[in-house]
């Protein structure tokens, strides 16, 4: 090998090594978490669905609470600006049971909801499908909408300024409550190893006049997350659900089953104290 062709072979390794390392460093800047780009919220819903009037109508929902205080329900009665939906005519009101603080939703009557869609329209008897860009033909007014039941939602969303205890936030942050008896249980859903899945009891009170045939549906979900950008969006987070049906007059107290899952997401790159609650004891 001559030493013209060595020069050669030498600085073409160097060129390759010195691209290999720009990409490198390239990749890695491009997947480190952008620190602007950490947001920290929080959601709740909770959703009525009744088939037929409801008089007198008082419900106790469960609120996520940390330390006897709940901003969730401090938004609804406030009405601020993170209260999303909420329905013009219901009063709200954070009450002191025996059972802890809950939701109390007050309203005077409660009628069915229902959302309307036209029918499907039948396929072509000749087997031809329409055009891009075709005009919709316009509904027949004779043809009867399918119709069905809706449900009244309350969702507030909060943005919260510190990291999230995703992992163990019982204890250290907001939470469903009332909350009983929690174990551990079988994740419904393909899960990472990082995510626990627990069911425990709650409680609610429907209080309300209705016809004997009369069923409701109460709901309540309660969200928080962490998340950030790196290479793409990413975050973790944990999440509750409570719900019952019941039938006829409003029952009063009632026990009801409720899930969570804690620890769901990606944890590379979350903010540190995020990071570190993974080693905190897992709260029930």
């Amino acid at each position: 090998m001559n030493r013209r062709l060595r020069i050669v072979l030498v600085v073409a390794a160097v060129v390759l090594l010195l691209a290999a390392g720009v990409l490198a460093a390239g990749v890695w800047q491009f997947t480190r978490p952008v620190p602007e780009s950490y947001t920290h919220t929080a959601e709740y819903r909770a959703s009525i669905q009744p088939d037929a009037t409801l008089t007198n109508v008082t419900l106790y929902l469960p609120l996520p609470v940390e330390n006897g205080t709940s901003s969730v329900g401090d938004a609804l009665v406030a009405g601020s600006p993170g209260v999303v939906d909420a329905p013009a005519n219901w009063s709200f009101e954070v009450v002191d049971t025996e059972y802890g603080p809950m939701l109390a939703v007050s309203v005077p009557t409660l009628e069915p909801a229902y959302r309307e869609r036209p029918p499907p329209r039948p396929i072509d008897p000749d087997g031809e499908t329409a055009m891009p860009g075709a005009a919709t033909p316009t509904p027949d007014p004779r043809e009867t909408p399918i119709r069905t039941l809706d449900d009244y939602l309350v969702r507030v969303e909060l943005a919260v300024e510190e990291p999230i205890d995703t992992r163990s936030p019982v204890g250290s942050e907001p939470v469903l409550r009332p909350r009983v008896d929690a174990t551990d249980a079988a994740c419904p859903f393909p899960a990472p190893e990082s995510t626990v899945c627990r069911e425990f009891g709650t409680r609610m009170f429907l209080s309300y006049d209705a016809p004997a045939n009369a069923t409701v549906e109460v709901s309540v979900r309660y969200e928080a997350r962490n998340d950030w950008f790196a290479g793409g969006w990413t975050g973790n987070g944990f999440r509750q659900s409570t719900r019952t049906v019941v039938t006829g007059d409003g029952p009063g107290w009632v026990a009801v089953p409720a899930t969570e899952a804690v620890g769901e997401g990606t944890y590379r790159g979350a903010p540190s104290a995020v990071v570190d609650a993974g080693a905190v004891a897992v709260a029930r």
